[in-house]
Parts: C-alpha cells; structure tokens; sequence
C-alpha cells in the first residue's frame, strides 16, 4: 500500500510504507536518525506538538543516557497556538543532531513550511523529521522535492483507516543504507523473508522500517480509502479543504459575533498557513463540543478551550458546513450546553 499512498506524500513508491503505529513508528525512526555525539546530543522540538510524541522523544534520550529536562529543547510559541518558523530556526543549534516538528499543529491546524524548515535544518547539518498525523490525506506533501529525511503519520484521521488503523511513514532513500534502530522480521529482504536466517538483510526499501507483520484487517480497509483518494487527487482535495475551511471561518465571523456568541477562531485565516481542520475556541468549548456530539456532529475537544472541527473534502458537504454553524449558534442560543458536565469523557 505504500506504493498507492506515496503520491499523497510526493515520494517514491519504495520510500513510504504502511506499518505499525504512529508512535512505534516515530521510536524506530529516531532509534535510526538519533545518533548523539558529545558535540550533538540534543533533540528540537515544540511546545505545542503532541504529547504522545513528547513522550517518545524522552524515552529515547533516556535509552542513550541523556537527561530530557537538558537535552530536549522546545521551540516556545508566542501566542499558545501558533509557531512562527524564524523562531523554529534560530533554535536550530550546533548542538541539535535531530528535528521533529510536526506538519500541522494537531490543535491550531496551523501548517508549518516543512520545506523551508528542511532546507535550514540541511544547512546546519541537522537531520529532520515530520509528524505529519494531522497532514497526510488533507494538505499535498513533497518529501522527495524538499529532501525531507522522515516522516511518520496515523491514516485513521483523513485517510478513514479507523481507530488505530496501521500507520504509515516515509524514508529518503539516501537513508537507506542506515542501520535500522528496532529491526524486525517483517524488515528484512521482503524475497527472502521466510528464509529465517539468523543475520538481518534488511529490505533496500522504506520497508527496512517495518517490524512485525503487519495487521491485516486493520490494514485492509485503508486500501480502499486509498483507492477513492488517488482517483480524487489530492491536489483537487486540497482546493475543496481550503473552500471548506474557508466557509466555515466566514459563517462563523458573520453568524457568531465574537462579543455575543464567545467563538474566536485559533486557525491562522491564510489559507497557505492551514491544514485541514479549523480550531474553534470558546470558555465552554468541552460542553458545547458534547452538544454538538448529542446533536450527531462528530467534533474533536481539545483542553483547555478548543472545538477541533474537519470538513473532510473527500465526504463534507458545503451545506453540512452551514448546518453545523447554525447548530453552534442554537447551542449558545438556548444554553443547551449547560445540560452537559464540565467533565471530558475519555474519548473527547
């Protein structure tokens, strides 16, 4: 399947495959890519990425005996939603041997300028790598063009997998000669893999990455997905996202007054700068996003104050963006939110 998912990514087929989870995935990377010396020992992030990313970059200092609190360093965002590149960049140190940013900022949707942040990163001799979960399937990518070294995704939000649908991620091929971080049998030479010998010959692909089997029926549905995604184009899905995404900041600053309704938007309004989700903030947002759910919208909370919402170009229609406007303006209307605890259920 990667094969069929690499034009989403503007990679090579060999360079991108469908394996493993979204942070299983980002450990066997930065096992492969982190390679500290006494002059670079430092991994860059930021403040803003998901956690779970968080978490995987500290288990991995500590594996090399490194000290999180020292050797992580954060790029700090200026307003808690937003990353502005030229501050990414002045953190772009001699110390600094790995980048891993994401694509799009899971709760803003803000899209980062990966091919700029790759060129300055190459330019210090820094390798670098994307988080793209909250990119792939709704924003074209190039990561062949840019020289991008990794990237790794989950294909259960755009791309329809499912709750934890096989993942995906990408390797430049001029990577491929590394020597893989977690190997397993599933990376080995895919047409000798039965062979069972005890030395690894790992896969001159972006297969080399792969672990254990891979999970079939979770597996299977994506092909479909992808499928309906290469005959759509990604390019002309990227135009409706933009529309949709559009429309939805339009209804809300003309049918939501800030000062009467309490919705602001935390989505950067250019539209080169946004992925394919809209952040919506409000003091109720938790309740309001319950509301919506009662309501049979299919919105996404995230602490403290934000109403995630996706207009997924594929399947989400112009008129579904006006109705879940005006539900918005009926929930505030009526204070039907007040119904619901101020309490988040363990899927929000």
């Amino acid at each position: 399947m990667g094969k069929i998912q690499a034009p989403l990514v503007g990679a090579e087929p060999y360079e991108v495959i469908v394996t493993g989870s979204t942070t299983v995935n980002l450990h066997n990377l930065v096992a492969t890519f982190f390679q500290p010396t006494s002059e670079r020992n430092k991994i860059l992030a930021d403040e803003l990425n998901f956690p779970s990313d968080i978490y995987a970059l500290k288990s991995q200092l500590r594996i090399h005996g490194l000290d999180p609190d020292e050797n992580l360093v954060f790029v700090k965002s200026r307003d808690g939603r937003l990353l502005e590149e030229e501050d990414i960049i002045s953190k772009m140190t001699e110390d600094v041997a790995l980048i891993i940013l994401p694509g799009v900022l899971y709760r803003s949707g803000q899209l980062l300028d990966m091919a700029l942040l790759t060129k300055e990163a190459h330019n210090r001799g820094i390798a670098i790598g994307f988080d793209c979960s909250h990119s792939v399937g709704a924003v074209p990518h190039y990561f062949s063009q840019w020289d991008v070294d990794f990237a790794f995704w989950c294909n259960y939000k755009y791309l329809n997998n499912g709750p934890g649908g096989t993942a995906g991620l990408y390797v430049n091929k001029k990577h491929f000669a590394k020597e893989i971080g977690l190997a397993g049998w599933w990376g080995y030479r895919k047409d000798k893999q039965f062979d069972m010998v005890p030395e690894f010959e790992r896969a001159e692909s972006a297969g080399a990455w792969q672990i254990g089997t891979i999970n079939m029926l979770s597996s299977a549905p994506l092909e479909g997905s992808l499928r309906m995604y290469e005959e759509a184009g990604i390019e002309h899905l990227r135009v409706k996202s933009l529309k949709a995404t559009s429309y939805l900041i339009y209804l809300i600053d003309e049918l939501l007054p800030e000062e009467k309704y309490g919705y602001k938007i935390g989505t950067p309004r250019q539209p080169e700068r946004r992925g394919g989700h809209v952040a919506l903030e409000h003091d109720e947002a938790l309740r309001i996003n319950a509301a919506l759910k009662k309501r049979g919208v299919m919105p996404d909370f995230r602490y403290p104050n934000v109403i995630r919402l996706a207009p997924v170009p594929l399947y989400v229609s112009f008129h579904e963006i006006w109705k879940l406007v005006q539900h918005l303006k009926e929930i505030v209307d009526t204070k039907e939110y007040e119904k619901f605890a101020k309490k988040s259920a363990p899927v929000a």
